[in-house]
């Protein structure tokens, strides 16, 4: 993780809180939030001893990070109810999100937060918050190496989208006409022309019923775009 999309994910986090960091992997998040003194403690979890083995060494070797704690476990199945305000979880498939969640969903609705940028799967992640008791209060984006990232951040509520495209690229990003998520739509339409513009070379009329899926999908990335330009 490059250092923008960890400080976008840093200031979603509520100053003074205690933080859970799932998957921590290097400890990249808590030992940031230990140095800026942003949380009071930080809980750094990861599937093994052997995963947190990089951030143990670190925080044998500086007595400034004696507010992580390091812990084995599998999502949040280690973790108590009302254990931390706050709950990380980042880098992640959006189904495997889902997962670690559903599994401990008592213990993630018993935090104040959830701060989660998934890589992929974005439609189905809002909906199974929406589903299971929180609303989305932030969102933020970015590209990051030519790829384009969402994070958001929720509470527990109660909260529905009307629209298929709010559940797909945030409600929050385009009311407020996110540049990023401007991009990418304009990036998956021009991946839709260009695969149309190949398609209707090879001359299969196979083909015609996938040509016109595509053009739906540049319609419908058009619209929210218009929704974001307007």
């Amino acid at each position: 993780m490059q250092q923008y999309r960890l400080m976008k994910i840093l200031n979603m986090i509520d100053n003074n809180s205690i933080v859970a960091d799932i998957g921590t992997d290097h400890g990249l998040i808590p030992i940031f939030l230990s140095e800026k003194k942003i949380s009071k403690k930080i809980i750094a979890s990861d599937i093994s001893q052997k995963s947190l083995y990089k951030l143990i060494e670190k925080l044998n070797s500086s007595y400034l990070l004696d507010n992580i704690e390091t812990r084995v476990s599998d999502g949040l199945s280690e973790y108590k109810p009302f254990e931390m305000d706050t709950i990380v979880i980042s880098g992640m498939g959006g189904l495997l999100i889902i997962d670690i969640l559903k599994k401990d969903l008592n213990i993630a609705k018993s935090a104040n937060n959830l701060i989660l940028q998934a890589n992929n799967s974005l439609y189905e992640l809002r909906r199974f918050l929406h589903e299971n008791g929180f609303k989305i209060i932030e969102e933020d984006d970015l590209f990051e190496n030519d790829k384009y990232y969402q994070i958001i951040k929720t509470e527990v509520g109660l909260e529905k989208y009307e629209h298929k495209y709010e559940y797909e690229f945030g409600k929050f990003l385009i009311e407020k006409k996110s540049k990023s998520l401007y991009e990418q739509l304009n990036r998956l339409i021009e991946i839709n022309q260009n695969l149309i513009k190949d398609l209707k070379a090879i001359k299969n009329p196979n083909l015609n019923n996938r040509i016109l899926e595509l053009e739906e999908e540049i319609l419908y990335y058009s619209e929210v775009r218009d929704l974001i330009e307007n």
